[in-house]
């Protein structure tokens, strides 16, 4: 029983550890949370996350948890964050160095870098992308509180969306959508996702449903009072969006509107990202197609104002396409030689980074294989040595509880030898008791029939005396009855030795029963009688007799007594009593 008890002590202490374990990875992804919310408030800000990932290196050195030195990785991240653009390429080395870092410890983190991974690598690796995307998904998919499978949702789709996979894209946008909340902070990916639905419908030659979508996010978003310029920039790439399908359809006149509004809003607000300048290259094909050749020339004159402020390659080509066209369009080949010279150079230039990339990520990727084969050798061999560890460890134990079993059966052995010493002297002593008592008890028998047989004879002389005076004729009157008196005296002594034997007997019995009901309140007359007959030596079945029941009764008799007095069942009763 005792075994048992520590089993279960044992069970019980490995349900508490795992509990505990699994609360403080829950507490420490709560904590991963709050602090990639303050670090995202900062991204930009340099000098300001770098102070963040030094508090945390702080918090790692004072407390030497784990946790802080990985929350110090993941702001990392945000070093490469600048005006709101992401050098995805820096990050990626410090996404797998996080990976190596955490080891699958913390959700929160193995989620992050997955999606991270599964975003930098979906124009280089579709086929990588998806499988961190979907390591991601399987594990937010698990969690009660699922913050970026909704997002997890949308990258899968536009993955889907790039393989031309329209109908599988859809579908993940609307899983997207019917994981985002409600709340204001949604409504932009809310929206997003009527304009990717746009898209596909549009991709699959569906332009009226197309606009119907687009026309729907931009609803959701100009029924808000106030937008962030988040918003305000997103509804003008609705907008374009919704002129472009417009175009496609030949509806000019409303596409220009539309393309003309998004055009002002960048002019005026200085805006030169990718979507701005798509936008200008929509509005320019409109102006071509409609034959307006002053709205080419507005298009043609702002793209080259603009041109030395666009950074990225793509943009530029995107520039010098438009400068091209309008000057191929009013025949000056000089200018259209040359916008081709500097085409070809964007293009080369576009390739040699792509390829810089591709090798750059290629040699992170290998560097990162290489890390995690050697990390897993290592956390091979240190579980090789710690499963080492443990089995001396148990062999160990299991010596020392079997020595333990060995010493505690020996002194088992050796108290059950003393006990039943001890038994034996006690036996012994009660035996020498209640045959000095059974000796005691025949005396005093024998003595009441001598008395008894004394008295008879006393009787018979005395009967036969009184006859022998009857027949004599001179009798002396005095002597006879001096003799008479003589012999009733001796008939007194005999029945007064006789009645203090009984009496006696009488008496140890009074004081039993009167022991008995103090010590043990909750006994019965009948059980006190009952003790009375185990005191004076009576079996089982001559006790049946005198009380006129069954002998299998009289047993029960004897063990509720015995019950009731608290005695074990090894303890004789009859010597018990006598005892007593």
């Amino acid at each position: 029983m005792m075994i048992k008890r520590h089993y279960l002590l044992l069970f019980l202490l490995l349900i508490c550890g795992l509990s505990c374990e699994s609360s403080i990875n829950h507490d420490a992804d709560v904590y991963f949370s709050v602090i990639s919310d303050e670090v995202t408030k900062i991204r930009g800000k340099v000098q300001k996350v770098k102070a963040l990932k030094n508090r945390e290196l702080e918090k790692f050195k004072r407390t030497r948890d784990r946790k802080y030195l990985i929350s110090s990785k993941y702001v990392e991240l945000f070093y490469y964050f600048d005006k709101g653009e992401v050098d995805g390429t820096g990050q990626i080395p410090v996404v797998y160095d996080l990976l190596i870092l955490n080891n699958n410890e913390y959700d929160f983190i193995t989620i992050a870098c997955n999606f991270n991974l599964a975003f930098q690598f979906e124009t280089l690796s579709p086929r990588l992308s998806m499988g961190f995307l979907n390591k991601a998904i399987q594990l937010e998919e698990t969690h009660e509180k699922k913050h970026e499978l909704p997002h997890l949702y949308h990258l899968k789709g536009r993955l889907f969306y790039n393989k031309k996979n329209y109908s599988q894209a859809m579908h993940y946008f609307k899983k997207c959508l019917n994981t985002l909340s409600l709340h204001r902070k949604d409504l932009i990916f809310v929206a997003s996702m009527y304009n990717n639905f746009g898209l596909c419908y549009d991709k699959m030659g569906l332009a009226d449903r197309a606009l119907k979508e687009v026309s729907t996010a931009i609803s959701i978003l100009e029924s808000q009072k106030k937008l962030t310029t988040e918003e305000e920039i997103f509804l003008m790439c609705l907008k374009s969006n919704k002129g472009l399908y417009h175009y496609k359809r030949k509806e000019y006149a409303l596409a220009g509107a539309l393309l003309t509004e998004v055009y002002e809003f960048n002019k005026n607000k200085r805006y030169f990202h990718n979507e701005a300048v798509q936008n200008l290259m929509r509005l320019f094909n409109l102006y071509q197609d409609t034959e307006q050749i002053s709205g080419m020339r507005e298009a043609v004159n702002y793209a080259a104002s603009i041109e030395p402020e666009i950074k990225k390659i793509p943009d530029k080509i995107q520039i010098f396409m438009i400068l091209q066209s309008y000057y191929l369009k009013i025949n000056d080949i000089s200018k259209v030689s040359g916008f081709c010279k500097k085409l070809m150079e964007l293009h080369n230039q576009d390739e040699q980074q792509r390829q810089k990339k591709l090798t750059y990520v290629s040699d992170v990727l290998n560097n990162f294989l290489i890390k995690d084969l050697t990390l897993k050798q290592m956390h091979k061999i240190d579980n090789q040595k710690f499963n080492n560890k443990m089995i001396l460890a148990g062999g160990s134990v299991c010596i020392l509880i079997f020595a333990g079993l060995v010493y505690f059966n020996q002194n088992t052995n050796k108290k059950e030898r003393e006990i039943a010493e001890k038994e034996k002297v006690i036996l012994i002593k009660n035996k020498k008791i209640l045959e000095h008592e059974v000796k005691q008890q025949e005396e005093k028998i024998s003595n009441m029939h001598l008395n008894l047989n004394l008295k008879i004879e006393t009787e018979k002389t005395f009967l036969e005396y009184i006859k022998n005076i009857k027949k004599a004729k001179n009798v002396d009157t005095e002597q006879t009855l001096n003799d008479l008196f003589v012999k009733i005296n001796n008939l007194i002594q005999i029945d007064r030795n006789n009645n203090d034997l009984i009496n006696e007997s009488s008496a140890e019995n009074a004081q039993l029963i009167k022991k008995l009901s103090a010590r043990f309140p909750d006994l019965t007359n009948n059980e006190i009688k009952f003790c009375i007959y185990y005191k004076l030596g009576l079996s089982s079945k001559e006790i049946a007799i005198l009380e006129n029941i069954t002998e299998g009764s009289s047993r029960v008799y004897k063990t509720r007594i015995k019950s009731k007095m608290n005695i074990g069942r090894e303890v004789d009763l009859n010597l018990f009593l006598k005892v007593m």
